[in-house]
């Protein structure tokens, strides 16, 4: 009994350290590419409209959220066909998502953009009438494959249309340091 507990703990602790590199990981993802993020936004002219960013990364899933908005038509199992196409879609980058893939999940203490970005801990706190909303969802990093992914979400309000895209960015180490190497574009509005 002695050797099942100490052994439970040490698989314990060694959970949290992974998940805390993996953190660590997707803070300096971020904090790299802040101007990227921001830079690519499909708004007509962001340096003229507020961009708010949600603090915390990860806290929604985008396929789950997305996948289950859609009605479903008896017959089609859309939802779970769009699921299906989202994670193949993903897993061609060499992941291997599925529904009960674990992202990382942390709040943004900081985002180094040269553009103006206020951090905002949810959308109640935005009263601008014309705004950008930004936020990082399904945050994933393999180790083992030394890349990793993040969807995110841009939404617009202006003149009282609503807009925007989510896309999904991928990463891979290289030398230390994460490198963009693809991105693609899943919804636009």
């Amino acid at each position: 009994f002695n050797n099942l507990s100490v052994w439970f703990i040490l698989c314990f602790f060694a959970s949290c350290i992974g998940n805390n590199e993996r953190k660590e990981i997707g803070e300096r993802i971020i904090n790299d590419n802040a101007d990227l993020f921001v830079s690519n936004l499909y708004t007509i002219s962001p340096e003229n409209t507020q961009i708010f960013l949600i603090k915390k990364v990860g806290g929604s899933d985008f396929i789950d959220e997305h996948c289950d908005s859609i009605v479903e038509m008896e017959g089609f199992n859309l939802v779970k066909n769009c699921k299906k196409e989202l994670y193949e879609f993903v897993n061609k980058e060499g992941f291997n998502i599925n529904e009960n893939t674990k992202y990382v999940n942390f709040d943004l203490e900081k985002f180094p953009s040269k553009k103006k970005v206020k951090l905002i801990k949810d959308q109640q706190e935005i009263k601008d009438k014309e705004y950008i909303e930004v936020s990082f969802s399904n945050f994933y990093i393999d180790k083992r494959l030394e890349k990793g992914f993040v969807i995110v979400r841009e939404s617009n309000l202006r003149k009282d249309r609503h807009g925007g895209k989510v896309e999904i960015y991928f990463f891979e180490n290289k030398g230390n340091r994460w490198k963009l190497y693809k991105n693609e574009m899943l919804l636009t509005a």
